[in-house]
């Protein structure tokens, strides 16, 4: 089982500035390349992973198993909270709630 060292290159300080890359990296990628999200993400896991393995000594293969797992159990969250926001609006919308419920907020507005 792989225990991860908290200073692995031996310099706290130096540990700390390479675990900054994958953040730096997501908001460089965001605010000065102006990337999509998605894949500003899959290029930032991609770093988060390969530091993992080079600098924290991970094991490839039960990392690889963790970043499946984590990225299945991520997507699952927001597809089920989609799914459910989605059939909530559809039956607002159905039933006429929604239109009550915007005519209610524009007049409270004015």
């Amino acid at each position: 089982m792989f225990t991860q060292s908290l200073d692995p290159l031996g310099n706290m300080a130096l540990t700390f500035l390479v675990a900054l890359i994958p953040f730096v990296l997501l908001l460089v990628l965001l605010a000065v390349f102006r990337m999509t999200a998605w894949l500003a993400v899959l290029i930032g896991a991609g770093v988060t992973f390969a530091l993992g393995v080079l600098a924290w000594g991970m094991p490839a293969g039960q990392g690889a198993q963790a970043f499946f797992y984590g990225g299945l159990s991520g997507a699952w969250s927001v597809d089920w909270i989609t799914l459910w926001g989605v059939v909530l609006f559809n039956t607002l919308v159905v039933t006429g709630t929604f239109e009550r419920f915007r005519l209610w907020l524009i007049s409270g507005i004015r």
